[in-house]
């Protein structure tokens, strides 16, 4: 009998024989106390018990971890003084003796207070959750202090656990799910620092096997937020807040989760998908069933859009050209602007796309990729007098023959000093993409200044008032721009990338508001180029959005990385030499499950309606193979080999 009924009882019981209690409320309170005072009596002196007695947490007077019912053994944790440490300048504080303990509800809050430099005050609010058939214990923590640091703050929060044992799984960052074995700890990189080294992983969770109640196969997952880096050590998770970044606002804060579930790894992903990642929702359903994609750079003079939207619908049955999405990108003025006028909140009217068509002519017409010479020049990017009622022509042009549309959002952080609102405080670095659609020279811009961000928000309500009926799909590209661990400037201080990764999750949401209001389906997909020619060093801001469409060229060492972080989405990109490299891309669809590519307006500059019959077969052909299978996606255990003619490798399940 539950607490709800065992009251209900008691009170039919109590009340006929209470006439002097008229008001029954009177003898719901004194019930109530009575009620309560039985349950406080069943924990022992010192320990603090949270959540329904089948599957209570039970903490030390310190706030560590004693047991956790029906979920893991008072045996099987380790002894642990305080709930964790912190490391500042040398000295080190454990979070024991608690100053206030207070308790709301399903929430018990501890907070630790540290006197000394630099004056912390450290809150962490456990509550259990039930989500998903997993039972969640949930820590979110306060750190309240200084803006500024005299020293690097590591974080260190025991994790509850015993020791990691050597089959814990990881989400390894190059797309493998294997074990820890002999690794000491493993590392998700992002804002911040970590206090020592790991293997790399894709997300920050990990997942240990065990038994339970020595009979069925479970697994608890560990995991933090993915805005902060964090080191999983044998015990703890721990995180350094460096002294040049300090704490945002004088008031940091993280989240850690650890859930038992049953399943296998995949269970884990899942699971941390559905917890630490609640408020975004994965992308709509038929972005699984896209089986080609198709970039267009304004080719041809405008005209490549329409010759290959007219080439590919002789060739795809209407039936199945929904699984065909087309992207409309260099249809703006300049990158940075986008036509958007931040003083109106409204587009221009028309404009001149290319119109930097001559300063493009600057950089060099070719380039080696893969071992390939091929064009990289802008000699095509020709002026093209553009208008609003073109673009709408344009996309609706594909809409009504009955392929998925998709337009170019932005291009990363990316503007141009030659724009006229240029702003030198906004600056985060240059450098960046230099085409005919670039004014000046090109700068990074800083995520953590509010003109900056507000911009971005701005933009995207606007483009999907304007464009959002005639739309399948947003894709922001180059989001790599902003590396994990990079610091903002003496104008906008802060953790660069934790800013941008806050702003994809912000479009991500309100481009959801915008499919609640008006019953769309519209995508937003991030550029993030894990593992590509860009570098490893990237962070995963796919995490936030519906998937990924990037311009890694199909090269077949960045699909692997893309696994994880688009692990319930998809995973494609476009390749700008779709003759020179075919093989980039049939290895990508037949080993990652990408969309077969096709692109026009740059590169090879060659669309699919100006390819020869046999190179239209063989994407017809592929796309045939393709569209039967919907995506999802799987881990490696080994990944496949990239020779020439590359054959499969061997995927999870």
């Amino acid at each position: 009998m539950n607490v709800t009924t065992t009251f209900t009882v008691l009170l039919s019981h109590l009340q006929p024989h209470c006439p002097r209690m008229k008001s029954p409320i009177l003898l719901e309170a004194i019930l109530i106390c009575m009620l309560v005072g039985k349950v406080s009596e069943r924990a022992p002196a010192g320990e603090l018990v949270l959540g329904p007695r089948s599957d209570s947490l039970v903490l030390d007077a310190d706030g560590a971890l004693l047991r956790w019912r029906g979920r893991i053994d008072g045996k099987m944790i380790g002894a642990s003084s305080s709930a964790g440490e912190i490391h500042y300048d040398g000295h080190v504080l454990q979070l024991a003796k608690p100053s206030s303990v207070s308790r709301e509800q399903n929430l018990l809050a501890l907070t630790y207070v540290w006197q000394q430099e630099p004056a912390l005050e450290v809150t962490i609010r456990h509550h259990l959750a039930r989500q998903n058939r997993a039972w969640s214990w949930i820590r979110d923590l306060q750190i309240k202090g200084p803006r500024t640091l005299a020293s690097d703050l590591t974080i260190s929060i025991d994790s509850g656990l015993p020791a990691l044992p050597p089959d814990t799984w990881l989400p390894l960052a190059n797309g493998v799910g294997a074990s820890l074995n002999t690794n000491q700890a493993a590392a998700y990189r992002l804002a911040g620092a970590l206090p020592g080294s790991g293997v790399a992983l894709a997300l920050p969770m990990v997942s240990v096997p065990r038994l339970f109640h020595g009979k069925q196969p479970d697994r608890l997952m560990i995991a933090a937020d993915p805005f902060f880096s964090v080191l999983f050590t044998s015990t703890a998770l721990a995180w350094t807040y460096p002294a040049e970044g300090g704490l945002e606002n004088g008031c940091e804060k993280r989240t850690i989760v650890v859930s038992s579930h049953g399943g296998a790894a995949d269970a884990s992903l899942d699971c941390f998908f559905h917890t630490v990642l609640a408020d975004v929702p994965p992308g709509p359903r038929w972005l699984h069933d896209i089986a080609m994609v198709d970039y267009d750079y304004m080719s041809d003079g405008g005209q490549g859009w329409f010759r290959d939207i007219d080439a590919l619908a002789l060739a795809v049955p209407k039936a199945e050209r929904h699984k065909v999405l087309l992207c409309l990108h260099g249809w703006y003025d300049f990158l940075g602007r986008y036509c958007f006028d931040t003083k109106t909140g409204r587009f221009d009217h028309d404009w001149t796309a290319f119109s930097s068509y001559e300063a493009a002519q600057k950089a060099p017409p070719w380039g080696t990729i893969g071992g390939a010479r091929v064009s990289v020049g802008f000699a095509n990017c020709k002026p093209l007098k553009m208008s609003l009622a073109e673009v709408h022509a344009r996309l609706n042009y594909a809409r009504s023959r009955g392929f998925r549309v998709g337009l170019y959002y932005a291009d990363g952080m990316n503007a141009g000093d030659g724009l006229p609102d240029f702003d030198p405080r906004c600056v985060l670095e240059w450098g960046g993409w230099q085409g005919a659609d670039a004014k000046g020279r090109s700068y990074v811009q800083n995520p953590l200044q509010p003109k900056v961000r507000a911009f971005y928000l701005d933009y995207a309500k606007a483009l999907l008032a304007e464009f959002g009926p005639d739309i399948d799909m947003l894709d922001w590209d180059e989001t790599f721009h902003v590396a994990p661990g990079k610091l903002g400037t003496k104008d906008a201080p802060g953790y660069a990338d934790r800013a941008a990764m806050r702003l994809a999750r912000d479009l991500t949401l309100l481009v959801e508001a915008y499919n609640q209001t008006h019953r769309r389906q519209i995508a937003f997909l991030t550029s993030d180029c894990l593992g590509s020619v860009y570098g490893t060093e990237k962070a995963p801001y796919a995490l936030m959005a519906h998937g990924t469409f990037q311009d890694s060229w199909c090269q077949p060492r960045a699909w692997s990385y893309g696994i994880f972080p688009n692990y319930r989405n998809v995973l494609w990109s476009v390749c700008w030499w779709p003759v020179t490299k075919w093989d980039w891309i049939d290895f990508g669809v037949r080993n990652y499950q990408a969309a077969v590519s096709v692109s026009n307006g740059w590169g090879d500059d060659t669309g699919f309606s100006e390819m020869t019959p046999a190179q239209q077969a063989r994407a017809i052909e592929l796309f045939n193979w393709r569209k039967a299978r919907p995506t999802r996606l799987k881990w490696f255990v080994h990944l496949p080999p990239e020779p020439e003619n590359p054959k499969g490798g061997e995927p999870h399940g």
